[in-house]
């Protein structure tokens, strides 16, 4: 089998290079892997052994090297030091399947990695290239200590300045209040609402983001009513849940939510994920009343 599988655009393109190291192929991985087909030069290969040892890639260092696990355990840290001798420079990310959510709890995560959950890292990548578009540091680039994944790492390039009406459903206040702070500091405006929404009614929301816990179907009856009562105004949702597995994110996004993070969040992905589905909703809007008025 040859050692380098598969080579995605062009060096020459300006797009990220980034070497694809593990199991690529992963159910959990598919949207992963279809948005840095589309975004980044992808190379990939079967395992370490293979990446640092491939001589036809030598022209070709990576600005990323991302390790594909979907298991606990199958990151090893003498492979992360065997390709960081390679590459010295690359970032490494480690893409986590559903399976690696005790990882912290039972397995030793390799050091000097950045951890990035299947379900997060479309999010966390879209991020990315906008900081690299803006000429500003990917969070790959930085020291893998835990302020790289500081939830207000990077604030700055997605603050909004045109505001809006953003309703938060979250199982308590201090929840919504935390998210409340965030928001409004990037130019929202808030309104929580308890569980369920008993009573409450809300007009003119530009999005919501419905905070659950592990997706199961008296909370998938809840956020499927958050959405309803959203769609009047055409307002995404965005739900948070405990880290949900593959076929929760498929109910959830049924259930009508536009985007779907893992607790714990990045705030920084949030409000990217956030802001891009609200320009979304703003563009459809306008394709809307364009094709009205032909």
């Amino acid at each position: 089998m040859q050692s380098r599988i598969e080579t995605i655009n062009n060096a020459a393109s300006g797009l990220p290079t980034v070497w694809s190291v593990g199991d690529a192929d992963d159910p959990d991985f598919l949207e992963a892997f279809d948005l840095l087909h589309a975004t980044a030069n992808v190379i990939r290969f079967a395992d370490a052994a293979h990446a640092a040892g491939d001589s036809d890639c030598a022209e070709r260092s990576p600005d990323l090297i991302l390790f594909a696990a979907s298991r606990s355990g199958m990151l090893r840290g003498r492979d992360v030091e065997r390709l960081r001798r390679r590459v010295p420079l690359a970032g490494l990310v480690a893409l986590l399947g559903s399976w690696c959510e005790g990882e912290t709890r039972t397995g030793r995560p390799a050091p000097g990695v950045l951890r990035c959950f299947w379900y997060d890292f479309p999010h966390w990548w879209r991020r990315q290239l906008a900081l690299r578009v803006a000429g500003l540091c990917p969070d790959w680039a930085r020291p893998a200590t835990k302020d790289a994944y500081d939830p207000g790492t990077n604030l700055q390039h997605v603050r909004n300045s045109s505001g809006g009406l953003i309703v938060l459903e979250t199982t308590c206040w201090e929840t919504g209040d935390a998210l409340g702070d965030v928001l409004r500091a990037s130019g929202y405006a808030t309104v929580w609402i308890r569980p369920g929404g008993c009573g409450a009614q809300v007009c003119g929301a530009t999005a919501g983001i419905w905070e659950g816990r592990q997706l199961d179907e008296p909370e998938v009856s809840r956020l499927s009513e958050f959405c309803r009562r959203l769609a009047k105004d055409d307002a995404p949702v965005i739900a948070l849940a405990d880290f949900p597995r593959r076929e929760r994110c498929e109910v959830a996004y049924r259930a009508g939510a536009a985007a779907v993070l893992g607790k714990p969040w990045l705030n920084a992905d949030l409000l990217a994920t956030l802001e891009r589905l609200r320009q979304r909703s703003v563009r459809s809007d306008t394709d809307s009343k364009i094709a009205r008025a032909a």
